[in-house]
């Protein structure tokens, strides 16, 4: 029997499935939920304008912060080298990064589950995932699994595969 559950989210459409499938499981077994996402400072721009756009959220990060994302170049981690990003760029991506758990929680309430927390964190993904669902005290993990296709896995890795290969709990992945 599950007695925590912890489901990361990127906003992409399978974490939204893994959020329905986590906040479906937490209802039904009257279970706390914590949806937890990691700052994603390493990647592009254009990528997180990407995942922003997709989620409709880029709107109001441009007003918070004055940053358009169609205007920067590159990634986090080449801007400002191995330290985090400063100013506009960490803001609004913090920002977007808010606003996707935000999301995510309120969707797992609209499902059903009681007990809803949020997590964020920072740094690699699998590894923050796991730091945040020991934190969380999760006996199960559930996220999305984007299926990069095997060549782009193998050069990689993948989020979902590393965690559940390192995972001391269960751990869903949805497609």
């Amino acid at each position: 029997m599950n007695k925590h559950i912890f489901v990361a989210t990127d906003g992409s459409d399978t974490a939204m499935r893994a959020i329905d499938l986590a906040a479906e499981i937490a209802a039904k077994f009257e279970v706390p939920l914590t949806v937890g996402h990691v700052y994603q400072y390493g990647r592009s721009a254009e990528e997180i304008g990407r995942m922003a756009e997709i989620e409709h959220i880029s709107e109001h990060v441009s007003r918070e912060t004055q940053v358009d994302f169609r205007s920067m170049s590159g990634s986090a981690g080449d801007l400002f080298g191995q330290s985090r990003p400063k100013g506009d760029i960490v803001r609004a991506i913090t920002l977007v990064g808010d606003e996707i758990v935000r999301r995510g929680a309120d969707r797992a309430r609209e499902l059903g589950a009681k007990t809803v927390k949020t997590a964020t964190s920072q740094g690699d993904p699998a590894d923050a995932i796991l730091d945040m669902a020991e934190e969380s005290g999760a006996d199960m993990i559930v996220l999305g699994h984007r299926g990069l296709g095997r060549v782009r896995r193998m050069i990689q890795g993948s989020v979902a595969q590393k965690v559940a290969q390192q995972a001391d709990c269960t751990v869903v992945s949805v497609r």
